[in-house]
């Protein structure tokens, strides 16, 4: 197994997100964000940028997640998900709270 260079290596993002929704729930943020990549990016978009929920840095309590992204596509994703207002029938809305290159700064 050879090693990438870093500067061969994708650059990411972490997007801290909140989930204003009383049925918010991992597995539902998960399709969630999906959904809402796709319905703004499309396949190819969604491929390109990388969009990843990370389903451990999900609080129940707080309802907020982080999402992964390219460096490229923090924009475009930040767009994808203020632009969802309802989710299976449930008004929902989704905010990004923070962006940053390092995971632990969100948590």
């Amino acid at each position: 197994m050879t090693n990438i260079p870093s500067s061969a290596r994708e650059r990411k993002r972490y997007i801290l997100i909140k989930i204003d929704s009383p049925e918010a729930e991992k597995t539902l943020v998960g399709r969630l964000v999906i959904q809402a990549g796709m319905q703004f990016l499309g396949e190819l978009g969604m491929a390109r940028a990388g969009i990843q929920f990370l389903e451990d840095t999900w609080n129940e309590k707080n309802s907020t997640g982080i999402i992964r992204v390219s460096h490229k596509y923090v924009d475009e994703v930040k767009s994808a998900l203020a632009l969802v207002k309802e989710f299976e029938g449930k008004k929902v809305q989704i905010h990004s709270i923070k962006v940053s290159g390092e995971i632990n700064k969100l948590k």
